[in-house]
């Protein structure tokens, strides 16, 4: 049984000056105890994604743990549910995530959960992996808000017309706007550019766009 000490920070969030090796192990083998499948697994990126089934979903649910050092010797674990190109309407991956924010405070035998092959794990490093360094927006930085880059372009080129995808990242007052002169064909013209500019992004430059910055109703992302 390994011993880890994490404290609960938020809802979907920990802290831990335990070693990181034995950190990720841990989190990677509540993942399974609770069912999970991994799916991603990257030591060096600092990022575990798991999925489960959920009803008549065909996509599933997934959660992903994201790791980061705070420079002081503590790591954060960010928690984020969601669902695979769908919306999480009524919450269900939200509260997934925090049950398993509980469940990660939890001693468990990381040696009855091995990382199961079907992952796609990262090579292992020469050396001693360490969590990767919060991406900062200088003092802007906030935790993984769990927003994907898949997810954003459908909505971009699919419902881009009446402003989901602004809605999907939190842009809420320009996804009134979209809607409001959704019949004058500009927001239509408008979110097939955003479409083609998210995926022109790299999955770092989305997340430090989307998910490592504070996003307000009237803010433009681009």
């Amino acid at each position: 049984m390994n011993t880890i000490s994490l404290q609960k920070v938020s809802d979907n969030t920990l802290c831990s000056t335990s070693p990181y090796e034995q950190l990720f192990d841990h989190v990677a083998a509540h993942l399974q105890a609770q069912g999970g499948t991994l799916k991603t697994v990257e030591r060096t990126q600092g990022r575990i994604e798991a999925a489960w089934k959920y009803g008549f979903n065909p996509f599933g649910m997934r959660i992903t743990v994201n790791f980061a050092s705070q420079g002081d010797g503590t790591i954060q674990l960010t928690l984020n549910g969601s669902f695979v190109d769908a919306i999480d309407t009524f919450g269900a991956a939200k509260k997934k995530a925090r049950a398993i924010t509980d469940e990660l405070l939890k001693p468990i035998d990381i040696a009855a959960w091995p990382i199961k092959e079907g992952a796609t794990v990262s090579p292992p490093p020469s050396a001693a992996p360490t969590p990767p360094q919060a991406p900062l927006n200088g003092a802007n930085a906030v935790a993984h808000r769990g927003k994907r880059k898949g997810l954003t372009a459908v909505l971009a080129f699919l419902g881009g017309g009446i402003g989901l995808h602004k809605f999907y990242t939190g842009n809420w007052g320009w996804g009134l706007i979209y809607l409001a002169l959704c019949t004058t064909g500009l927001p239509l013209i408008l979110s097939v550019i955003e479409f083609i500019r998210v995926l022109c992004l790299t999955q770092e430059e989305f997340d430090r766009r989307y998910n490592y910055r504070p996003i307000s109703a009237f803010s433009w992302v681009w």
